[in-house]
């Protein structure tokens, strides 16, 4: 059976892409670039989603994968999210355990990619080879967002401040707050405790800031925590729980200066 000449530029079009070093692209992409219609490049690209050299991310976005991950269906996360969220033309940043790991403190490496973005909603992607959360956060400062280079381009992760402080706030999504201490023990090396009190500063919830003082505390940094503790005394706070879904616990007793009221019992896998 001959190969039609569409089929043929089509390849040829997805290996320029790949050649320019973008590992993505979309229908209008093809559309445009083939001058063809959109039924007719939904249905030059079923052979090569069979042949797992393209793989469907979500509508109308597709992700180019390399020889080396045929076998898992598709490229890492990093290789496409950039792309992803500019075509949707999203802010975003990769947050929790994700960032974390890009500093060094992946106690185990996430199944789950954590992308933070600004209402409205988007829903998550769930896929054998591609597995996105989406969190939502109103609004944060660029200045807390480091920009870091990858194979296929860059992304936008948090400062090891805000990771440090989003793990406190979104805990239950971090496999638990025993889970987020572990990974603090390996992130306070990258937390720099001036930095720290300014993402603070600019963070919506004061809840947040009590646990990460408490955990870094706890967890034998107090030296990263002395201005954070000095700023905090000239905020108005309130006794907060420990693990925010264990709401049974009765006792208001804190015992400590962030007023943690500690309703777990915290054990580092470290």
């Amino acid at each position: 059976m001959k190969v039609s000449q569409s089929y043929r530029q089509l390849e040829q079009c997805i290996d320029d892409i790949q050649g320019r070093g973008k590992f993505y692209f979309t229908l209008d992409d093809i559309k445009l670039r083939l001058n063809l219609e959109l039924s007719a490049v939904q249905k030059q690209l079923q052979p090569l989603l069979k042949l797992k050299k393209i793989a469907l991310i979500r509508k109308g976005f597709y992700a180019i994968v390399p020889t080396e991950y045929r076998k898992i269906g598709a490229p890492p996360v990093t290789y496409y999210i950039e792309g992803m969220m500019k075509t949707l033309k999203r802010p975003y940043y990769i947050g929790l355990l994700n960032a974390a790991a890009r500093y060094g403190a992946a106690h185990q490496q996430p199944q789950k990619y954590t992308v933070i973005i600004p209402a409205p909603v988007l829903p998550a992607i769930k896929k054998t080879y591609a597995s996105i959360a989406f969190l939502y956060k109103k609004n944060w400062e660029e200045k807390d967002i480091v920009q870091q280079t990858t194979d296929a381009g860059y992304l936008n992760v948090s400062s090891p401040e805000l990771t440090a402080l989003d793990l406190c706030y979104y805990s239950k999504h971090a496999a638990g707050i025993n889970h987020v201490a572990t990974v603090l023990q390996e992130l306070s090396e990258e937390i720099d405790d001036n930095k720290l009190v300014e993402v603070a500063k600019r963070y919506s919830s004061l809840m947040a800031v009590q646990r990460l003082g408490y955990l870094l505390e706890f967890l034998g940094f107090p030296e990263k925590v002395l201005p954070l503790k000095e700023w905090l005394k000239s905020q108005k706070y309130h006794a907060t729980l420990l693990q925010s879904n264990n709401k049974t616990y009765k006792s208001k007793v804190t015992g400590n200066d962030w007023r943690i009221i500690v309703n777990t019992e915290i054990e580092s896998d470290i």
